[in-house]
């Protein structure tokens, strides 16, 4: 967390951000309505719903959903170092170049504050690039949402590979 912490001063100016330990399940609720008090089970419920719908999408190649879930302004660090715009990360999706043929999140921890949310964990996925499998299936994931026009979207997503396991 420590580490973490410049981080956070950066991305939000009250830094309150509060950890939420997370094990993504299928079972997830409505979102919440704006007059309840915003408690840190309803936020990460409300978390969970565009995290699961940005998965699904990815799985389904569904490109005008994931225009609404991704930014204007989000970046996409892929790990071949590459850091792709929204509308490049897309393109290749579109196109074909990049193919996702499973991709979930079955491990994520939140950490929140009033208009930013980090989300970290671990992805599973198999994946196509330019015709040849991606050589890895596990990744340790950060993906920072922002609320913008009321809706959580997806600024910036960094992954790196994990190790095979032992």
């Amino acid at each position: 967390m420590r580490i973490l912490r410049p981080l956070f001063r950066i991305l939000t100016p009250n830094r309150h951000m509060k950890p939420i330990p997370l094990l993504l399940t299928l079972g997830l609720l409505p979102v919440s309505s704006a007059d309840e008090p915003a408690t840190e089970p309803t936020i990460t419920k409300t978390l969970n719903e565009p995290n699961k719908r940005l998965t699904d999408a990815y799985e389904r190649e569904d490109v005008p959903l994931l225009r609404k879930l991704l930014s204007e302004r989000h970046v996409h660090n892929n790990v071949f170092g590459h850091r792709m715009t929204k509308e490049g990360f897309l393109a290749d999706i579109e196109s074909g170049t990049l193919v996702f043929e499973s991709y979930e999140t079955p491990e994520i921890q939140w950490f929140i504050s009033e208009k930013t949310a980090v989300a970290t964990g671990v992805i599973h996925d198999r994946a196509i690039r330019a015709g040849k499998p991606v050589p890895a299936t596990r990744f340790r994931f950060t993906r920072v949402y922002t609320l913008e026009d009321g809706q959580w979207q997806v600024l910036l997503f960094h992954n790196t590979l994990l190790p095979a396991s032992p």
